[in-house]
C-alpha cells in the first residue's frame, strides 16, 4: 500500500474565527494545486481520501485533486487522523491522507519514520508487511508555476490549472402566462447583469455544473438537457476559456435563506429583454432559441 501524506497549506494569518475554520492562504491554494497537478502527471491517484476534519485540510485536499483532473467528491473526513494517528481504511492500493503538518508529523513518527514536515508539502510513504518506508518528499515550492493543458502531461503551460478553463453556464427559464422568461441575475462585482456560469467541476458533466451554478448563483433549481444551446469563448487567466450553455426549465425558486449567493440580484425578463440586457454578446442567439 502506498500513503499520500499531503500537509495542508499554510493559513489566513488574520483570520480571527475558530482555528478549525481557518481558511488556505492564496499561497496555500496555488501550492496545493501545484502539489495536484504533479501527482496526477505521476498518475498517483488515490483509491481513497481522508482528511482531517479542519477546513485547511479539507480544501488543500479539494484544490490538489482537480488540479490533478480528479474529482473531489470522495473526500471523507477523519476524527482519528485529526489527533495524528493512523485512519481507518479498507485494503486498497493507494490512499490520500491531508492533514495539519503537526498531525501529519505524529502520523509519521508512529509509522517509524523521521523527517521534518511543512504546510503544504507532500510525503509519499509504502507500507509493506507493517512496515513503513518514506519514498519521497515533495515540496511545493520546489515544482513549476504554471500548469499543463488540456490534460496532466499537455503540452501546453497555463497559469491555472487545466480544468479552470472549460466552463459551463445556464439559462434559467420558465413558462408564463405571457410566454418563456428568463432569470438573470447581478455580476459578481454588481456592475453587470449575467447567467450563472462557472468552471465545470472534475467528476461532473458540464450541464451537472451548470446545474449547480444556477442553484449557487441564481437560487434555482430545474432540469437540463444532455446537448448545449451553444458555445462560446472569452480570454481570462493568460489564455482561452471556452463555456458550454444549457437552457434550464426551472421547477424550484429558492428563498433567501436557501439561496447561497443571495447577495446577488435576480430577475425574470423575457428573452428579448435579457438580450438587451445581458453583458455577453454571444448569449443573444442562444437567447432566441428559446
Amino acid at each position: 500500500m502506498e500513503l499520500l501524506l499531503l500537509c495542508a497549506g499554510a493559513g489566513d494569518k488574520s483570520w480571527a474565527g475558530p482555528s478549525a475554520d481557518r481558511p488556505l492562504r492564496t499561497k496555500g491554494k496555488r501550492r496545493a494545486q501545484k502539489i495536484g497537478a504533479w501527482i496526477g502527471q505521476k498518475g498517483l491517484q488515490p483509491d481513497i481520501t481522508l482528511t482531517a476534519l479542519d477546513n485547511r485540510s479539507r480544501v488543500t485536499a479539494e484544490k490538489s485533486l482537480k488540479a490533478a483532473g480528479w474529482t473531489a467528491r470522495d473526500i471523507r473526513g477523519s476524527r482519528k487522523l485529526s489527533a495524528g494517528l493512523v485512519p481507518d481504511f479498507p485494503d486498497v492500493n493507494r490512499v490520500l491522507l491531508t492533514a495539519p503538518s503537526g498531525a501529519i508529523q505524529a502520523l509519521v513518527e508512529r509509522l517509524g519514520s523521521v523527517v521534518k514536515t511543512r504546510a503544504g508539502t507532500l510525503l509519499i510513504v509504502s507500507l509493506n508487511a507493517g512496515n513503513a518506508g518514506l519514498k519521497g518528499c515533495i515540496d511545493p515550492r520546489n515544482l513549476p508555476d504554471l500548469f499543463p493543458w488540456p490534460s496532466p502531461d499537455g503540452p501546453e503551460l497555463r497559469p491555472r490549472p487545466a480544468y479552470y478553463y472549460t466552463q459551463s453556464a445556464a439559462i434559467p427559464y420558465r413558462k408564463g402566462g405571457a410566454g418563456i422568461e428568463t432569470l438573470i441575475v447581478g455580476s459578481s462585482s454588481g456592475r453587470h447583469w449575467v447567467v450563472p456560469k462557472g468552471i465545470v467541476e472534475p467528476g461532473l458533466s458540464p450541464a451537472q455544473s451548470a446545474l449547480i451554478e444556477a442553484r449557487e448563483e441564481a437560487g434555482v433549481e430545474g432540469t437540463a438537457g444532455h446537448d448545449p444551446l451553444g458555445h462560446y469563448t472569452y480570454d481570462k487567466w493568460g489564455a482561452t476559456c471556452s463555456v458550454a450553455v444549457y437552457a434550464m426549465e426551472v421547477t424550484r425558486v429558492l428563498s433567501g435563506d436557501q439561496w447561497e449567493e443571495n447577495h446577488r440580484d435576480r430577475r425574470w425578463v423575457s428573452p428579448v429583454e435579457a438580450a438587451d440586457l445581458l453583458h455577453q454578446p454571444a448569449l443573444l442567439r442562444m437567447l432566441a432559441q428559446l
